[in-house]
């Protein structure tokens, strides 16, 4: 939400200067005259898009973080849990069920039904 709030502000100021239709002197270019005599637009467009960059880049980790059915928490401390890693030792989900059934249970549901595996004991975890 944050995202598309930040692109909508963004897309309405810019039309805004755009459209604005200033007398301009012929030594003097448009971008020039709005950074001069619209400082505040400016600085607004230029913390918008650091805004639509950070919130874009958010969006984007966790709808990626849904589609493998995987925690923040979970990602950044894998090493540390036990059930994170296979056999081989190399990292494993054992609760991603694919991209569209982890979206679906995502959207419908609003969690997963992981019921079907177990979380091993605490000691287990902690060896």
């Amino acid at each position: 939400m944050a995202t598309l709030s930040s692109f909508l502000s963004a897309a309405v100021a810019i039309q805004r200067i755009w459209t604005e239709k200033p007398a301009l002197p012929t030594e003097e270019t448009w971008i020039h005259h709005v950074v001069v005599q619209h400082p505040g637009v400016v600085a607004f467009l230029l913390l918008d898009m650091i805004t639509l960059l950070a919130g874009t880049i958010l969006t984007t980790s966790q709808a990626t973080q849904i589609a493998r059915n995987i925690t923040t928490n979970e990602l950044a401390n894998a090493i540390r849990y036990g059930y994170l890693r296979g056999p081989d030792g190399r990292f494993r989900n054992p609760y991603n069920h694919g991209c569209q059934k982890n979206c679906a249970d995502f959207i419908i549901h609003g969690y997963t039904d992981d019921e079907e595996i177990s979380w091993p004991p605490l000691q287990q975890v902690a060896s």
